[in-house]
């Protein structure tokens, strides 16, 4: 999330509740470490062999692939970083410098085009749950549903991680239009990450997030993203569920936020 000096941090669940994902879990882990960099794979042979020790004559641990996103850190050999990838597993080990895009430091034209590709291609993949579901097609609908997953944990999760510094920068409304879009579709989910990121949004241009509510015609969509921006804003500054606290900065934008909430309340 973006913080108060416009800082990126990582949120992670508050305590009082109770269930945790645990690709979650996996990338606020590597958040504790201002270190570590998110970034995606970039390799003229369309992938990399990741090593257990920074040179080409350790062993192979696993290997990763072109676009794929990865979290890495310096190291004293400039021509290598430590890595750490989530396939189904968290893989560790070592890759060469050369082979890593971290990308905060890509053109906004080039980070866009990241985010909307994700973004684009998981409401294609939500879709065709949705479709799968209501063809009573089991197999079909297992295995939309693991794709979803695994894109879930490998894609839209980590994008979660750049999306709050990106909006700030950009004020990109197509991207928070594609991210509302996003967020509708997750509305029975438990994943409480995008309400991260949507409270981060709030905190960064309140005005430009409410101005783009407004122009959905749906209350119910309208509600959802509302309840998204106030369970984000709590788990930000740390407010319990009763939303007992002296924090003013809090206070203020929830508000401001409770006026929009009225307004589409009956």
């Amino acid at each position: 999330m973006i913080d108060l000096n416009g800082n990126l941090q990582k949120p992670c669940m508050t305590s009082y509740k109770n269930y945790i994902l645990p690709i979650l879990t996996f990338f606020c882990s590597h958040s504790i470490f201002a270190e570590y960099k998110l970034a995606i794979l970039k390799d003229p042979d369309g992938f990399t062999n990741v090593l257990n020790g920074p040179g080409k004559d350790f062993r192979i641990v696993d290997s990763l692939y072109t676009d794929d996103f990865l979290y890495f850190q310096l190291v004293d050999n400039p021509q290598w970083v430590k890595i750490s990838a989530w396939k189904g597993r968290q893989i560790e080990g070592f890759i060469r410098a050369s082979r890593v895009q971290e990308i905060e430091k890509l053109a906004s034209t080039k980070q866009y085009e990241i985010i909307s590709t994700v973004l684009n291609k998981r409401r294609l993949l939500k879709d065709n749950l949705f479709k799968t579901w209501n063809s009573n097609d089991s197999l079909s609908y297992r295995a939309s549903l693991s794709e979803l997953k695994i894109y879930n944990d490998t894609k839209y999760e980590p994008i979660l991680e750049i999306l709050p510094r990106y909006f700030c920068s950009t004020k990109d409304i197509k991207i928070l239009q594609l991210f509302f879009a996003s967020i509708w579709q997750d509305k029975s989910s438990i994943n409480e990450m995008p309400s991260f990121t949507m409270g981060s949004f709030f905190i960064c241009n309140s005005d430009l997030v409410i101005k783009q509510l407004y122009k959905i015609k749906s209350i119910e969509q309208k509600k959802s993203i509302l309840n998204h921006i106030d369970w984000g804003l709590q788990n930000y500054f740390g407010v319990e569920q009763d939303a007992k606290t002296n924090n003013q900065e809090y206070k203020k934008f929830k508000a401001r936020l409770d006026i929009e909430i009225k307004k589409v309340s009956p």
